[in-house]
């Protein structure tokens, strides 16, 4: 498709500038760490650190938990839910995402949580929950799945101000994440991979396996072809994955009918990456992809993995006429819920 004609696309399409938004994630999540300042790390570390949170919200909580996973000192779980779970302890962190500040589940699960006396801390553009606990605000006016810098930016600083995991130099990593932006930007880059990727996953049911650590990469990327793109698909990380859904995928149905797409890094397990080899040689599918994801760190790799999910899952949408913005049927039922 030529650049002129995808020019067109997008400006008919994209009501919302969802593509102007994605070239500032760098800058935007360099803005919530405050790039540059040092961060002072309290004494002492909570037990575990609770993530409220839904959709693009929560996300943020899956990639601080993988981190604390790989680097941490304390555990970190995200909860999708009303309530809080039974076994949180009195000296656990709670931590509330809610772009609009307004999401029905965080709301609930926060109060419980402020009723309960544990130390609990916000982040929101506004709304209900900027009322409630230590509020870290973020800036408001865009679509929610595209805050991502700034909401996963600020929990990790609070995390890492808490003493859960570590700081790591940032030096150099804005500017490599801008050049990752400007090699996924189908609009501006000709010879973006973005494109000729999303046009290979229209029509078929969509896999994505990933190394252990970025699993909240591969669930994240299913959210955004699930909203950006209005597509089904499915995640699931190695090493479980070939415990089970390999069957399937050496099957001679999933052929002409599957499009797989594998995110790895270079920090993963040495068995995991045999895993990954003997995939691409056995796995017969006609769409493959194995997407590594870029990095000097897993952070950087996880950062890596957004941009690059962002701009297919929206060639996805503008490949289907879709504009990545809308999301009418999440909006009807919050109506619905309201009444």
């Amino acid at each position: 498709m030529s650049e002129g004609k995808i020019t067109d696309l997008v400006d008919t399409l994209d009501s919302e500038d969802m593509l102007g938004f994605l070239r500032l994630f760098p800058s935007d999540f360099a803005t919530q760490m405050k790039d540059g300042e040092s961060i002072e790390v309290n004494p002492k570390t909570p037990s575990s650190v609770l993530c409220l949170g839904m959709g693009g919200s929560a996300a943020a909580g899956d990639f601080l938990a993988s981190l604390a996973n790989y680097q941490g000192d304390a555990q970190v779980t995200t909860w999708r839910n009303y309530e809080l779970p039974n076994w949180i302890e009195d000296d656990s962190l709670v931590v509330a995402t809610s772009y609009s500040g307004n999401t029905e589940e965080t709301l609930d699960a926060t109060a419980e949580a402020i009723g309960k006396g544990l130390e609990t801390a916000v982040i929101s553009s506004g709304g209900k929950l900027a009322e409630l606990g230590n509020h870290i605000s973020v800036p408001s006016g865009q679509p929610p799945r595209s805050a991502f810098g700034h909401l996963f930016g600020a929990l990790l600083r609070k995390s890492i101000s808490c003493g859960v995991i570590p700081n790591e130099d940032l030096s150099g990593l804005i500017e490599r994440l801008e050049e990752t932006v400007e090699e996924f930007d189908f609009v501006n880059n000709p010879n973006s991979p973005s494109l000729a990727l999303a046009q290979t996953l229209l029509d078929r049911d969509i896999g994505i396996v990933t190394a252990a650590e970025l699993e909240c990469a591969g669930t994240r990327f299913v959210n955004q072809l699930n909203e950006n793109g209005g597509v089904f698909a499915r995640s699931n990380p190695l090493p479980e994955m070939n415990h089970n859904e390999i069957i399937a995928w050496t099957d001679d149905s999933a052929k002409t009918s599957q499009a797989l797409i594998l995110l790895t890094w270079s920090g993963m397990h040495e068995r995991v990456e045999k895993r990954v080899h003997w995939m691409m040689e056995n796995v017969e599918v006609e769409v493959a992809w194995q997407l590594h994801c870029e990095g000097e760190s897993l952070l950087e790799a996880m950062l890596y993995s957004c941009i690059a999910m962002d701009w297919i899952s929206c060639a996805v949408a503008i490949l289907r006429g879709k504009d990545p913005s809308a999301i009418g049927a999440i909006r009807s039922l919050k109506d619905h819920l309201s009444q």
